[in-house]
């Protein structure tokens, strides 16, 4: 955490609302990213993104810097206000019932690799639920391994070595599925 970030986050815990605009500011396009690769909707992300930021501005006096990072902390508060999200709307599946990337975003008219996607998609099927989390919060959310540990609950060494495994095993099957990935994620921030 930077010395600015620091200051932010004092001068939030003080009441400070232009303290938490900064914060906001930092944060929010990578909180939106976050969602939406969980929901797939534009508008419910947009929802939820503002709940996440509303319930981290009501509880910015719980924040402890020596807990954890204060990204993974709004990480966590979006992550479960997804989870209410889906509870909510009682749908028994969440955002692991729905790996085929592809149909959501037009993949295959776009960049014309249908055959490659499918291919991505049916390796990302045979992972564990473990494994295509860390490589969804490492490749789409762009977290680092400490954000990604806190937020998970393991430890940074072993969220480093799993996606390691994962993708040296993907790169020796699959070449070009990292490549895929890549560009699945850059084509929704169009």
């Amino acid at each position: 955490m930077s010395d600015k970030e620091a200051q932010l986050i004092r001068e939030c815990q003080n009441g400070s609302r232009e303290a938490f605009g900064s914060l906001y500011e930092t944060y929010a396009k990578k909180i939106y990213d976050f969602v939406f690769f969980r929901t797939f909707d534009k508008s419910v992300a947009e929802d939820i993104t503002s709940i996440a930021f509303i319930k981290a501005f009501e509880n910015m006096e719980k924040f402890d810097p020596k807990k954890g990072m204060f990204s993974s902390w709004m990480y966590r508060i979006a992550q479960n206000a997804v989870i209410d999200h889906f509870r909510s709307e009682k749908r028994v599946e969440g955002i692991d019932a729905y790996p085929d990337l592809g149909e959501v975003i037009g993949y295959e008219k776009r960049f014309d690799e249908r055959k490659s996607l499918e291919v991505v998609t049916e390796y990302m099927k045979k992972l564990t639920k473990e494994q295509q989390e860390i490589v969804r919060l490492r490749v789409w959310d762009e977290l680092s391994y400490r954000e990604i540990a806190e937020l998970t609950g393991k430890t940074e060494g072993s969220c480093k070595v799993m996606f390691s495994r994962v993708i040296s095993k993907m790169r020796e099957e699959l070449p070009h599925a990292l490549l895929l990935l890549a560009l699945v994620r850059s084509s929704f921030e169009r």
